[in-house]
């Protein structure tokens, strides 16, 4: 037996048991000729002591441990005594005076201090993960992420949800982002692709008949990345039969009550709440209120609309614009020609063309100086503002109005302190556009080609798509979309409409979708559902800044595993097995 208790378990109650523990070097220290030694595993840390005049065997075999070394010692629990106790340890109270010890592994000198929270580059972290895992951030986040997985499986299962498993090699399908290929030794030049996620498998077990399917599943995406991305990640997600929109939130909604109450359970999330649920929002309230799809409801800085005032104001750069929105910051006064500068340049990084402002009481700034005095009057008095207060606009055609100025409202947040990081604001945004245009005017479906559209914009489908509402929702958390999902098209005529209507002719659609139009045929049901991130929602539960931090063994930046060293080339022979081979350009 190579230990008798983790390292987190024994307390004053345990004192003059013989117990045998095992585990990492923390720290060394010798006073005086006896040595002190805080020995850790995943669960804690215990401090042992080698005496001489306890033991002098070994307490000379001590003198030669260091860092990251991997002991045994059997031992007797002691107490440290009054004014000893270490209070930043559950195990502070005691210690264990050494009788016997035994090294099981030595280890080299790590390339950067275990135990310590302090700044680390993160290529080291990656390349050295196996001993970034052995810190206890990490090891939080990785039993927190346990914990969350299990209240997911669990919960799903009380709402009579199957997990099934789905095909990681499937059909390249496009639905948004670019796919990974896995090329086929027997059959020469066809590909299978990683999924982006199981989207369309799902949807064809509700034609099989499964009435409620779950899976934690992994999903693959050859996309740049960012704190939040990943090439490889998991998302946690649902599938229901003969249901409704308000059937699917109602589902999702109870999964977050069960996480929070369970694996957050102190933070703030129930004022948010009203009548007990996910406070909601239009996708076209979020973008006119806060200029984003996923607003971050724990502070205010709500737009007002001045499109209407702005006929006539005197201010050429309004006038022109098709739409105008102004953001009063109350006690603007403290940001500085400075601030506003850098707020400036974010939003010029966002589309914007600069950023208008007025401060509420002072004869400064273009806009003062130009705009009509019943203008600046009704500005006042629209926005509620008061002499201080500093107004910021957003002018243009509506995403371009509103979006910079979304994001200036998040940086102002950030500016006065305003996010409460013990505050968990959830969100329901719904309604959401049917298609968005992409930069050479053709049009692609905001979520997936299989969302429903609104039955009362179905005849505007083909004449006037962006006009076109669908019936998806996505679940915010502190301005992060932690995920989304819809009701789905179920009928073949439909769902064949809704390719046309993006521009594919009949030859790409069968091939493409011609599986999922066949099944389309055999009495598909009513169905809908949603997907989560689930490494971003552990992030924000654990409070950490990417999803890098609670992966096991995540890639860095530019998709590399800096731990194994992947990708790598591979021998010309298995290259050759897989039918394919390698262009080298030349400079």
């Amino acid at each position: 037996m190579l230990r008798t208790h983790h390292l987190n378990a024994l307390r004053a109650a345990d004192q003059d048991q013989t117990v045998t523990l095992s585990g990492w070097v923390n720290n060394r220290r010798d006073h005086g000729g006896i040595i002190f030694i805080d020995l850790r595993d995943a669960h804690g840390i215990t401090q042992v002591v080698f005496d001489p005049t306890h033991n002098a065997e070994a307490h000379k075999a001590a003198e030669h441990i260091r860092a990251e070394w991997v002991l045994q010692v059997t031992g007797k629990v002691r107490l440290r005594g009054e004014g000893l106790e270490n209070p930043k340890l559950d195990t502070g109270a005691i210690e264990i005076i050494v009788e016997e010890l035994n090294v099981l592994n030595q280890s080299k000198t790590p390339p950067f201090e275990i135990g310590l929270e302090k700044d680390i580059r993160e290529d080291l972290r990656l390349e050295y993960r196996y001993l970034d895992l052995r810190n206890q951030r990490l090891q939080r986040n990785l039993k927190l992420r346990h914990d969350m997985t299990r209240v997911i499986r669990e919960y799903f299962d009380s709402q009579k949800f199957l997990e099934i498993e789905t095909p990681i090699m499937v059909k390249g399908t496009p639905e948004g982002s670019r796919e990974y290929l896995v090329p086929s030794r027997l059959h020469p030049g066809e590909f299978y692709v990683l999924p982006q996620s199981p989207q369309q498998l799902k949807q064809l077990l509700m034609v099989g008949g499964v009435d409620r399917y779950f899976q934690i599943a992994r999903c693959f995406r050859d996309e740049d990345l960012r704190g939040d991305r990943q090439p490889e990640f998991t998302q946690f997600e649902i599938e229901m039969s003969f249901c409704t929109q308000e059937d699917v939130i109602e589902v999702i909604e109870g999964s977050f009550h069960a996480l929070t109450k369970q694996c957050a359970p102190d933070k703030n999330w129930e004022k948010y709440l009203e009548n007990g649920k996910f406070k909601r929002m239009t996708w076209q309230q979020a973008m006119e209120t806060y200029g984003s799809d996923k607003p971050d409801m724990r502070f205010g800085l709500e737009f007002t609309d001045m499109t209407a005032e702005k006929e006539g104001c005197g201010f050429g750069v309004f006038e022109g614009a098709e739409r105008l929105f102004a953001m009063n910051v109350p006690n603007g006064a403290e940001l500085s020609r400075k601030d506003i500068d850098e707020l400036t340049d974010i939003a010029r990084k966002h589309g914007a063309g600069g950023l208008a402002w007025v401060r509420v009481g002072e004869d400064s700034g273009p806009v003062m100086k130009n705009s009509k005095p019943e203008f600046i009057e009704a500005l006042v008095k629209k926005t509620n503002a008061k002499d201080g207060d500093l107004i910021f606009f957003g002018a243009g055609p509506f995403l371009q109005a509103v979006e910079p100025l979304g994001v200036v409202r998040l940086a102002v947040g950030d500016k006065f302190d305003l996010k409460d990081p013990n505050d968990f604001a959830y969100l329901w945004v719904v309604d959401f556009p049917m298609f968005e245009q992409k930069e050479d005017g053709s049009i692609q479906a905001a979520h997936h080609p299989f969302t429903r559209p609104y039955a009362e914009d179905l005849e505007r489908l083909e004449s006037d798509p962006m006009s076109v509402r669908s019936h998806a929702y996505d679940v915010v958390l502190n301005g992060v979309e932690l995920g989304g999902g819809s009701i789905r098209i179920h009928e073949q005529a439909l769902q064949h409409r809704m390719f046309k209507a993006l521009g594919m002719e009949e030859d790409e659609l069968q091939m493409k979708f011609g599986h999922i139009l066949k099944a389309f045929e055999y009495g598909c049901p009513p169905h809908g559902g949603c997907a989560m991130g689930l490494d971003r929602v552990v992030m924000l539960f654990a409070g950490e800044p990417n999803i890098r931090e609670v992966i096991a063994f995540p890639k860095n930046q530019s998709a590399q595993d800096l731990m194994l060293g992947a990708p790598s080339p591979m021998p010309e022979k298995e290259v050759a097995e897989q039918n394919i081979a390698v262009l080298v350009e030349e400079d």
